[in-house]
């Protein structure tokens, strides 16, 4: 008998949406309530030649009125349906999706002010419940209930207390992106004339709200270049007609300080690690959240970036990002801190608030961009003179090899070996694979990397990367400016490992409200964007299916998490590893594990 293991109670919002929302959903879980969709299968099962006649039809009401949704986007995707399929409901919120091949399906519904769900879904963010459509078969009666988005909404003003026109408003929340948990936009708005803002359509969770102004010069002008015809007063005007900002707040006559509105934070902070986070529940309007932008000392970054010759940079750009985000701590988002490199090298960023920084250029004059970087901190005053010196990037070269198999090869023209930085900060570069089966990354940039293959594989899966008869397939390899990585060797294989089995109950009705989780029993494995780590949500029978491990040991768990991606974070592993099921899994080999859910 197996307790899904949890790592901590959900949150008030994330129970209110389970609450509301899988008593709406008809064709969700075996528990009291909500009900399997009818499963009606045809007579007989079409011919292979025939075209496909699977069906998945339903309906979609307002959850609050329970009123027909008319025109609300329903969009199905699997494998084997390239490209998905997506309909609008009619009048009375009826959807039918046919001609539909067999195949594992993802479906989700969605309309402008109210909130996506997915089929099986039962909190915000999480994955829905696949839904297994065999041949000819129709899946009918399935029931969606969507609940109005939440609101946030609010004043933004200055630091006297006036309002603040035409300023970004932006609703943030954490997520977890390629296994790290990062803060992201959930929407946007502009405030009006009377500072007012409104942010519409919002899932259940917990919110932080940011504003920033978008045209911010700061006290002296500094901006529209020092000294101009017209002096400061002529600048103000022509931003306070573009912006409608508080200028006189901006440019006071006796005031030779440099001032910025910095990007704030509800209530009033310029760090996310002192904002104060909005807890929304479902359909829940917060309508107060109002705070003032922050007025802080601001500097200006100008220098010049040179080639490694010496010869100056003619073209590219350069920016700043917090030191925290650079070293993968988080992820403070705010102003875009950065500017192009002009024709003679020089550069300037101006308006930067205090904070530690990493200064990034690259260069785009030559046939391969060029990297440079440098700590910097800002303290409220210039910093002039700045010299960046780029240096070429790194090279490396190997081949692909696929063993003799009965599997067609996927096409190589749709396939590509990247360099993937463990810096979130840097950007990624890829290389296409050649006739002869090699491959050269070039302009990679400093830093440790991970080799990959995307695209299109078709049947194929990664085995190994080698390196010099040493196996980095999940060891970043440290990357240096200038160096030529040679002897790379990528293996692919047709022999695709498989975990498949069932949650159902003691009495054997099925539980797909839960996630089975597989994670290596080496812990050395456990980071972001492990291979080592799968997850799998049941379909509407109950069955579960964990494809492309890499051979070894795994634990399995039944679990419910409340964020998607936090099984990427040690300790939750660690937490779930007690208690876990041990399995070991060999190459192309298929195992089977089945889970006996106490619902409790």
């Amino acid at each position: 008998m197996v307790r899904p293991t949890r790592l901590r109670p959900l949150v008030f919002a994330a129970t209110a949406f389970l609450v509301m929302v899988v008593t709406g959903l008809a064709s969700q879980a075996p528990r009291p309530g909500p009900q399997q969709p009818a499963r009606d299968t045809p007579a007989q099962r079409p011919n292979a030649s025939d075209a496909p006649t699977g069906l998945i039809a339903g309906r979609i009401l307002a959850a609050d009125t329970g009123r027909p949704v008319k025109g609300a986007r329903v969009n199905v995707t699997a494998s084997e349906l390239p490209g998905g399929r997506a309909v609008l409901t009619d009048d009375l919120g009826l959807f039918r999706l046919g001609e539909l091949p067999a195949g594992r399906y993802a479906l989700s519904v969605s309309k402008a002010g109210f909130v996506q769900l997915s089929y099986g879904q039962r909190r915000p963010l999480q994955a829905g419940t696949p839904l297994e459509l065999a041949d000819g078969q129709e899946i009918k009666d399935i029931e969606f209930r969507l609940p109005r988005g939440s609101v946030i909404a609010g004043h933004v003003y200055d630091e006297t207390g006036d309002p603040m026109a035409g300023i970004l408003v932006r609703v943030l929340r954490y997520q977890y992106q390629q296994g790290e948990r990062r803060l992201t936009p959930a929407g946007t708005a502009q405030t009006n004339d009377l500072g007012q803002y409104r942010v519409w359509g919002l899932m259940p969770g917990d919110y932080y709200v940011d504003a920033q102004s978008r045209i911010n010069l700061p006290l002296g002008g500094r901006g529209g270049g020092r000294g101009g015809p017209g002096g400061a007063g002529a600048i103000a005007g022509a931003i306070g007609a573009l912006a409608g900002s508080n200028v006189a707040a901006l440019f006071g006559p006796n005031d030779e300080s440099q001032k910025a509105y910095a990007p704030t934070f509800f209530p009033g902070v310029t760090s996310v690690a002192e904002a104060q986070p909005i807890a929304l529940g479902l359909s829940q309007q917060s309508l107060d959240i109002d705070f003032s932008l922050q007025l802080v000392p601001v500097a200006q970054i100008s220098g010049q970036v040179t080639n490694p010759d010496g010869s100056a940079t003619s073209s590219g750009n350069v920016n700043l990002t917090t030191e925290a985000m650079a070293a993968g701590r988080g992820n403070q988002l705010g102003s875009n801190y950065g500017g192009r490199i002009n024709g003679d090298g020089t550069f300037s960023i101006s308006n930067v608030p205090p904070g530690r920084y990493i200064l990034r250029a690259r260069g785009t004059d030559a046939q391969w961009p060029r990297f440079g970087s440098l700590p910097i901190s800002v303290a409220g005053v210039d910093i002039p003179d700045v010299s960046v010196i780029l240096a070429q990037g790194a090279t490396i070269i190997g081949t692909v090899s696929f063993p003799p198999t009965q599997t067609p090869l996927p096409d190589l023209s749709q396939v590509r070996i990247s360099s993937v930085s463990i810096d979130p900060g840097l950007i990624n570069s890829q290389a296409r694979i050649e006739k002869d089966n090699s491959f050269k990354i070039v302009a990679v940039a400093t830093g440790a990397h991970l080799i990959r293959p995307s695209g299109q594989l078709r049947g194929w899966s990664l085995k190994s990367v080698v390196l010099d008869g040493r196996d980095i397939t999940d060891t970043p390899i440290d990357v240096r400016s200038g160096q030529e990585i040679s002897r790379v060797s990528i293996t692919f294989t047709d022999a695709v490992s498989e975990i498949t089995g069932t949650l159902t109950t003691e009495r054997g009705v099925p539980v797909p409200d839960y996630t089975v989780l597989a994670f290596s029993t080496d812990s050395s494995y456990w980071r972001a964007q492990s291979r080592h780590i799968a997850t799998a949500r049941p379909d509407q029978n109950g069955k579960f299916r964990i494809r492309n491990l890499p051979a070894g040991s795994y634990y399995l768990a039944t679990v419910d998490p409340s964020q998607p991606g936090e099984w990427f974070e040690p300790a939750y592993l660690e937490e779930h590893r007690l208690g876990a099921t041990t399995i070991t899994i060999g190459e192309g080999e298929t195992k089977t594990q089945d889970f006996k859910i106490r619902l409790q």
